[in-house]
């Protein structure tokens, strides 16, 4: 609807005067200490954003802008500014947060204010912090701390810490050592009561929370000069970790430091002590604290995403209003005529009641849409608890029996017993390598499809390993294992992804394992048909457990879930039967189950696979050279080391030299000659591409083959680009490892991928 000119400019005259009233009822920042003066209230607007009640701030901030552009108080205005800046840093918006700090420090210039000069330049200091900014941060931090010094302000110590941030998260450790150290004795030294403060109240506990904190730095500090030496940890230990948590704003980045200050006693533990018990105490900890900072965040971007629509509408409403008010200013006397004035309020009544009730109908719609989002994050929220419980029970089972058959194993004598330690030491190792695949295998399908890499092998084999792997997990439950595949030609095989269908199998299992007490589980492969070069084959994996209860089968698939009718009965992490069957998809199948409770379960799928009777694609062992070939391993784990070193040493004729940093693994390449490179891609200073790429400058035809627990489509691509022949995925089978490595004695120019055999 149109309105005439003349009737929108008595609504926006109404609106003025109805906003002025309204201004005059809200609760400003400002107190009134005289006729003339007023005093901006910071302590109030610091316990709002401490709060997290940002929106009520940013409401109460622009409100204050507005009185305070129209009373001309330059000062409470240059105050609001700076106050909208930290609301926008606490956000995570941090350009705008620099804009309104700029803003604010303008007005202190054309003022001469020297502490507002001093609180703007802090708040520019600490958004550069947080963003992470350091090229700003390093251009103005010493023009803020030569002002804060000269004021004798507590901002100097304020900025001192965020400096001391900014050298942690640049990994700059000299001059964080430095800083903590010097700053720390400076604050101990300082009557904090004798200091000009930049705001009008004194905060509370300000001295006891940054040397809790110049504490926590200097600790770390100390650590990270030497991990392995037991007395760099001291001043880490000396810290009350209640007392740590007290001084810390509750926010995102306390519950990260406060994980990482136990990483770093369970890296004393690891590394120093080695002491696996309290090193596990440390890291539980560690992980809850990193999980409550994950919470944190999702929560912070649903609450940002909402605050950010919210106050940006609201600013655009004000500076719409602000441009009608100029514009119609000229005019407005013209219409002050009393008939019209009433006629217009009269028609604001009437668009304000219609406007009333439509807008509080909208609110109640709002209200149960919101109300029953709550109540979904609830139920979801409360799923994840009980997952990542429960996987923290699983992954906990796993290790505690490795770490205690280790220990028994060294302490036995008799063979026997030895080998019967060793096969269950073996069994947890599998177990808790499917538990993890299985997890990054879950949120890897989420999010792409599973691209399937086939090649010519035989069913049989396929099948018998997968019985090889479950055999000592059944055996410990006195379960029987059986298998059936029926008769076909030796020497055929069908193209299929040995790493992906393994897992299918084995996760069926191991699921069957699990939930049966006695009796046996039975592998089955029939032959349903064949069709040129295509044979349809049907597998079975059945068992004599608990069974499954009809209602319960729209579940069973789906990734958690399945824990709701399961969990008093058995462990697991619910993700093995929704892993297979989105791999089935891959695979153009589906899988099915028929059960009877308290009896058994069969799980029963189809697949069609092309025929090969050539094996030319598969990986054939290479004639053993006639010289000793000598190959470097690079990798930043010393027992990964270890083991790569002991695998190359028993293949005939290959010899080994290893190094544990990729600057003096080119360095020696440089020095000496060598056959192959075995290169670990992720290492600290710099990984397996940024090395290849190096030795590529000089030496481009040497193999250079990746180990790496890493596998995806991008990995590939990225070994490939930076110069790697051929990507081995960690853990592997030895003789699939002996077949690459001699391969390269004849032909280095080839670039393939080698899955783990083990899931």
């Amino acid at each position: 609807m149109c309105l005439p000119k003349s009737n929108a400019v008595i609504i926006l005259l109404a609106c003025l005067i109805i906003t002025g009233l309204n201004l005059n009822a809200q609760e400003l920042l400002l107190t009134k200490e005289n006729n003339t003066s007023f005093n901006f209230d910071s302590s109030k607007l610091d316990l709002l954003v401490s709060k997290d009640s940002l929106y009520q701030a940013t409401i109460l901030l622009n409100e204050t802008i507005s009185f305070s552009k129209k009373h001309n108080l330059k000062s409470a205005e240059a105050k609001s500014y700076n106050g909208l800046a930290d609301v926008f840093a606490k956000m995570s918006n941090f350009k705008q947060a620099e804009n309104y700090h700029f803003r604010a420090y303008k007005i202190y210039d054309s003022l001469d204010d020297n502490k507002g000069r001093d609180r703007a330049l802090s708040g520019l200091i600490h958004t550069y912090t947080e963003d992470k900014n350091f090229n700003k941060f390093d251009s103005i931090y010493p023009k803020a701390q030569k002002l804060s010094k000269a004021l004798n302000s507590e901002i100097y110590f304020i900025n001192l810490e965020n400096k001391l941030k900014r050298d942690y998260y640049d990994f700059k450790n000299e001059s964080l050592l430095e800083i903590s150290t010097d700053g720390l004795k400076a604050i101990e030294a300082t009557d904090f009561e004798s200091l000009t403060n930049s705001i009008d109240y004194h905060p509370k506990n300000l001295k006891q929370n940054l040397i809790q904190s110049f504490k926590y730095y200097n600790a770390i500090a100390h650590v990270k000069q030497n991990q392995t030496n037991p007395d760099n940890y001291k001043l880490l230990f000396a810290i009350n970790e209640d007392e740590l948590k007290a001084s810390f704003q509750t926010n995102i980045n306390s519950s990260r430091k406060l994980a990482t200050f136990n990483y770093y006693k369970f890296l004393y533990y690891t590394d120093a002590k080695k002491d696996l018990d309290s090193a596990n105490k440390y890291i539980l900890k560690s992980d809850k604290y990193k999980y409550y900072a994950l919470n944190q965040i999702e929560n912070k971007n649903i609450r940002n995403g909402d605050l950010v629509f919210k106050i940006i509408n609201a600013e655009q409403k004000l500076e719409l209003a602000k441009e009608l008010q100029i514009k119609d200013a000229k005019s407005s006397q013209v219409f002050l005529i009393s008939t019209i004035i009433t006629t217009g309020l009269l028609l604001i009544t009437l668009s304000f009641c219609y406007f009333y009730f439509k807008a509080k109908r909208n609110v109640a719609v709002i209200n149960n849409a919101l109300t029953a989002s709550n109540a979904k994050l609830i139920s979801i929220d409360k799923d994840r608890l009980e997952f990542f419980s429960i996987l923290s029970h699983e992954l906990r089972t796993p290790i505690y029996g490795i770490s205690g058959l280790a220990t028994l194993i060294d302490q036995e004598n008799d063979p026997n017993k030895k080998q019967s330690y060793l096969d269950s030491l073996i069994s947890s190792s599998n177990y808790l390598s499917i538990l993890i695949d299985n997890i990054l295998q879950a949120n890897r399908l989420k999010f792409e499809n599973k691209n399937l890499r086939l090649k010519p092998d035989k069913i049989k084999k396929i099948v018998n390993y997968v019985i090889n792997t479950v055999t000592i997990a059944a055996r410990d439950k006195g379960l029987d294992v059986n298998v059936h595949i029926d008769d076909s030609d030796e020497n055929e095989c069908i193209l299929v992804d040995k790493v992906a269908f393994s897992q299918i199998l084995i996760n069926l299992a191991y699921n069957a394992i699990r939930y049966t007490k006695e009796g046996h589980i039975t592998i089955n492969v029939f032959e349903k048909s064949r069709n040129g070069n295509e044979i349809t084959l049907r597998f079975e994996v059945k068992d004599t457990g608990i069974g499954i209860k009809e209602e319960h089968r729209p579940i069973v698939f789906s990734a958690f879930e399945n824990k709701a009718f399961l969990n008093k009965n058995s462990s697991g992490s619910g993700l093995g039967l929704y892993i297979v069957k989105t791999l089935l998809k891959s695979h153009n199948s589906d899988i099915d189950f028929v059960s009877t409770p308290n009896k058994g379960t069969c799980f029963f799928f189809e697949i069609t696979f092309q025929l090969s009777i050539s094996t030319e694609n598969q990986i054939k062992p290479a004639i053993l050279p006639q010289r000793d070939h000598h190959v470097l391993v690079v990798d930043d784990n010393k027992i990964n080391l270890l083991i790569t070193k002991k695998n190359i040493e028993k293949i005939e004729g290959y010899s080994c030299q290893t190094i544990s940093n990729g600057k003096e693994a080119i360095s020696i390449v440089k020095e000496k000659d060598f056959d192959m490179i075995l290169m670990d891609i992720n290492m600290p200073d710099m990984d397996g591409y940024e090395v290849t790429k190096h030795i590529r400058m000089f030496n481009p035809n040497i193999p250079i083959l990746a180990l790496t627990a890493l596998n995806s489509s991008e990995i590939s691509t990225k070994a490939d680009t930076a110069g790697i022949n051929q990507i081995i995925t960690k853990p592997y089978l030895f003789e699939d490892f002996k077949a690459i490595v001699t391969s390269y004695s004849t032909n280095p120019n080839q670039f393939n991928i080698i899955d783990a055999e083990a899931i």
